[in-house]
């Protein structure tokens, strides 16, 4: 098999392409954005394994600058005053009222986050301090004349610790997900993979010595490593490594290949993506994309949530980071890969998906009652951060070549067909053995109900076997240990002499999505009380990288140890992406 035949080896191929939209429906129907979903890749990293063998994977100031300048992208789109598809009833002050911004509870994710706020919501002047113009924020009695850093705006972000049931949405928990991982280790007991493995063999062997020897151990010279191996080139070729720069650029091109193709088919199953019946199915071989499956029930989930809200005001800006396995998956999930090849490719750092809400109905700047036939959602992908990246529309599901959005009512239809709908529902199809996967009641909630997302089902009355409440038996057990401890410490204090000493241990631990050897913030005890303070009023971390440890709080807001890209973006870029919205 040729490398170059490789990504036409998929099926979904055969089908037509389908041309492409650079300016959103929205426009085309002189419609009015009501609510956007932006589902945001990570931005720039050092690659997972350093020249010198040590572990990377760490942000730094190119990330910062690329997520920031991702956010005045969006900003200029969505918020500015005079933007072509700004959101209706909002502004470029920030308003917790609307806004939502939630990732994973990793380092890397919540710099990338806060430098995209950084540019999504620009520094304003307050109104004791400036008179006039678009940028003001009113007063607040506050001391200073301004804020510091030329009026920054604090954009809280909300991370989950993965003891949160809420934390499926944001990360997927791929980790705990015990028939993903079945199902994506069957492929490589498959046809495909020791077929490709086979005729690759050769083209990696022939990359050790000249670009990978001292940095990898030569068994790594596999399709096994190939994403592993394309991520360290990428990453340092960018920055400027004079050995791997000598690489071809068909061998490059012939490595990023086969790592598309192995990451593809590790988070997407492209023969049962579809099957409105998925979870009736053996899911130990159909559960690859429950990353994306996740996603679908979180984006309805939260379009639902905004309409049903007084006024429609909650959930107009919904930002959401995670990473490209969950974007694999819902290209296949959507049928994407059909339209286009680059749809099995690996997303571009910083890349983004974004659904946009929004209503033709003309009447809404004059009665503000919009009729609700009127709804429709349009998809774009924007691939990058850069001018160049422009965001472009592609039809989704079964939709017509030239039809770029779909009335609500059918969306919702299309992704509930593909979504996991409950925590319940993902501990179901998953078998995942967490805590909160106990007793969490049917996997498919009833038809019509509003705990959608939720952990439902949850009951602390559920009785036991026994027919003695688990909460009562708990209590008493609780005694029972108690008292057995207390009389053997008493034995020990008098027989021995022995005290008791509190020694309190800093400690850290992985996440468990997309983890890339960092010690990450602590994950805190169920029985901690948290706090849900202003980002504001928190502790600043103790060390950077080592244990970035707080002391309460369920609002990250970990600092980057980088220069900050706050410095206002030159307007030429902002007109360049206006020529291109």
């Amino acid at each position: 098999m040729k490398v170059s035949s490789i990504i036409a080896s998929f099926s979904l191929l055969a089908a037509t392409a389908y041309a492409q939209a650079n300016k959103s429906p929205v426009l085309a129907s002189n419609g009015t954005v009501l609510s956007v979903f932006i589902f945001h890749n990570h931005c720039d990293r050092t690659s997972l394994t350093l020249p010198d063998r040590t572990q990377g994977g760490t942000f730094g100031a190119g990330g910062a600058t690329m997520c920031y300048q991702d956010g005045a992208y969006f900003w200029n789109k969505y918020l500015r005053k005079d933007a072509p598809l700004k959101i209706y009833g909002t502004s470029q002050i920030f308003n917790p009222d609307y806004v939502n911004a939630e990732v994973p509870n990793m380092d890397l994710s919540i710099q990338s986050a806060m430098a995209f706020m950084q540019g999504l919501y620009r520094p304003v002047a307050y109104q004791n301090s400036v008179t006039s113009g678009d940028d003001i924020l009113a007063g607040d009695n506050s001391t200073f004349s301004n804020g510091p850093l030329n009026g920054f705006q604090y954009v809280p972000i909300t991370t989950y610790r993965s003891t949160d049931p809420q934390s499926i949405w944001v990360a997927g928990s791929l980790q705990k997900c015990n028939n993903q991982k079945l199902s994506s280790a069957q492929y490589y007991s498959s046809d495909d993979y020791k077929s490709v493995y086979e005729e690759s063999k050769p083209f990696f062997e022939s990359l050790y010595e000249p670009y990978f020897q001292g940095v990898f151990e030569d068994f790594a010279m596999v399709l096994y490593y190939a994403y592993t191996l394309y991520d360290y080139v990428n990453q340092n070729r960018e920055a400027g490594n004079t050995t791997l720069l000598a690489m071809s650029d068909e061998d490059f091109h012939q490595l990023h290949v086969y790592a598309n193709h192995l990451q593809f088919n590790m988070y997407a199953n492209t023969t049962t993506s579809v099957d409105p019946k998925w979870a009736s199915g053996d899911l130990t071989e159909n559960l690859r994309d429950v990353g994306g499956r996740l996603m679908a029930g979180k984006i309805a989930l939260t379009f639902r949530d905004q309409l049903a809200s007084p006024g429609g005001w909650s959930n107009k800006v919904n930002f959401v980071l995670g990473g490209y396995d969950t974007m694999l998956s819902f290209f296949a999930l959507a049928n994407l890969p059909s339209r286009s090849p680059d749809f099995f490719g690996l997303p571009d750092l910083g890349s983004s998906m974004v659904f946009e809400l929004y209503t033709d109905d003309d009447t809404i700047s004059t009665d503000h009652i919009i009729d609700a036939a009127s709804f429709r959602v349009a998809f774009g992908f924007r691939n990058g951060t850069t001018v160049d990246d422009t965001l472009t529309y592609w039809p989704l599901f079964d939709q017509d070549g030239d039809q770029f959005s779909m009335p609500y009512d059918k969306f919702l239809e299309k992704m509930d067909e593909v979504a996991v709908r409950s925590v319940g529902q993902w501990c179901s199809v998953c078998s995942a053995k967490l805590d909160f996967c106990q007793d969490t009641g049917p996997a498919n909630p009833p038809t019509g109900s509003n705990n959608e997302g939720q952990n439902d089902g949850q009951n602390s009355g559920q009785k036991n076997s026994n027919g003695m409440a688990p909460a009562v038996a708990g209590v008493i057990g609780a005694i029972i240990m108690l008292a057995i401890v207390g009389i053997v410490a008493a034995l020990a204090f008098f027989v021995f002499g022995v005290g008791v000493r509190r020694d309190r241990r800093r400690s850290s631990v992985l996440s468990s999505i997309g983890s890339i050897g960092r010690s990450q913030p602590k994950e805190k005890l169920e029985s901690e009380i948290e706090l849900p303070l202003s980002p504001t009023a928190q502790p600043m971390p103790r060390a950077f990288g080592d244990d970035n440890e707080f002391e309460y709080g369920t609002t990250s807001t970990i600092a980057t140890k980088v220069a900050s890209p706050l410095a206002s973006p030159q307007e030429a870029h902002f007109k360049a992406w206006e020529s291109r919205l």
